[in-house]
């Protein structure tokens, strides 16, 4: 399967489903953020070792929002789309603001959407939905409280339905909660102090409640 020249040797020599994609996250999220995403201030560029962006097109959606599709790889084909929204300046009616809202990335170029990322008003990512291991279905969806991780949902490919959710508190791994039959109820829980695992319990009589503890 082709891949895109930047992605090609970070990606390749890591073959682990769901880590090679992370190792290219840096890089790859590196292009969401140019001047236009609320303020300059609030902008990264583009690292060099990406190939540059080039603008693709440019349209409106049925939302209202401004989309402007690029072609990172110069297959001529839009694999990074970033949606904006145009609002009055608070401070300045006469001024509009562009505040990006989305952007969605095809990291393999299969034409599929790998990473799909909503903002804030702020620039700050709120949502954060991941195909890590490219096979076209996204299984990850992160949570985020002013740039912070606070919750992570993995899904389950079959239904769709939220298979374990991933709590974290300043950064650090809290709690975990998983539906371990698949009915649609948490049976299994992990707690966690400073990262480290404390204990653990189950639901053995499916009444929603943990009647089975280990310390550890």
């Amino acid at each position: 399967m082709f891949k895109p020249a930047y992605l090609s040797t970070q990606l390749t020599r890591e073959l682990i489903p769901g880590i090679w994609l992370r190792a290219a996250l840096p890089g790859l999220l590196a292009l969401t953020f140019v001047v236009g995403c609320g303020s300059s201030e609030q902008a990264s560029k583009p690292t060099s070792s990406i190939v540059p962006t080039s603008h693709f097109s440019s349209s409106t959606d049925e939302e209202g929002l401004l989309v402007h599709k690029f072609d990172s790889n110069g297959d001529a084909i839009p694999d990074v789309i970033k949606y904006f929204q145009e609002i009055p300046d608070p401070q300045n009616a006469a001024i509009t603001k562009r505040l990006l809202r989305k952007v969605e990335i095809d990291a393999n170029a299969d034409g599929f959407v790998d990473i799909r990322r909503f903002y804030d008003d702020f620039g700050n990512v709120v949502r954060e939905e991941l195909d890590a291991n490219l096979d076209g279905t996204i299984e990850t969806i992160n949570y985020y409280d002013g740039g912070v991780l606070t919750r992570k949902e993995i899904l389950n490919k079959e239904d769709n339905h939220v298979d374990a959710t991933r709590y974290y508190l300043r950064g650090k791994l809290l709690r975990v909660e998983k539906d371990t039959s698949g009915n649609g109820e948490i049976d299994y829980w992990e707690y966690y102090e400073e990262g480290v695992l404390t204990r653990l319990g189950r639901d053995r009589t499916g009444d929603g409640r943990a009647d089975e503890w280990l310390q550890r």
